[in-house]
């Protein structure tokens, strides 16, 4: 005997949805550009090279974060496996994210030490102009 399914009529569902933080690309991108000027203004703002490769550090954990959690994400529907650990993969890569926020905040203040008092307001106008 052959049974029938009758097809969800009048019964909601919810799929729950898995992303990046909207600007998580940008930041990357932004991170690799402030570690390039570090690496070649290292000298004359008296830095070793921690910084920067504590910033690339930081830029490769982001990158293996999203890219762990885009994985299982994918996955969750035919693995067990991937269902299990989306959560944990997300949350890593949210930590992932917010060390590169602050590790990029950090290098742009070194790169502050240069500037003069009309690039720093200059600065602080477009910061003000992205903000508002």
């Amino acid at each position: 005997m052959e049974r029938k399914q009758r097809p969800l009529e009048g019964r909601e569902t919810t799929m729950k949805t898995y992303s990046l933080p909207p600007d998580a690309d940008l930041l990357v991108a932004t991170a690799e550009s402030v570690a390039a000027v570090l690496e070649h203004k290292a000298e004359e703002l008296g830095i070793g090279s921690d910084a920067q490769a504590l910033l690339r550090a930081s830029i490769a954990s982001a990158y293996y974060g999203m890219d762990r959690y885009l994985t299982l994400a994918l996955g969750r529907e035919k693995s067990r496996d991937a269902q299990r650990f989306v959560d944990e993969a997300k949350a890593h890569c949210d930590r992932s994210i917010e060390l590169l926020r602050r590790r990029i905040t950090r290098s742009i203040g070194y790169l502050c030490r240069l500037m003069t008092a009309e690039d720093l307001s200059s600065v602080a106008q477009r910061v003000i102009a992205v903000c508002a």
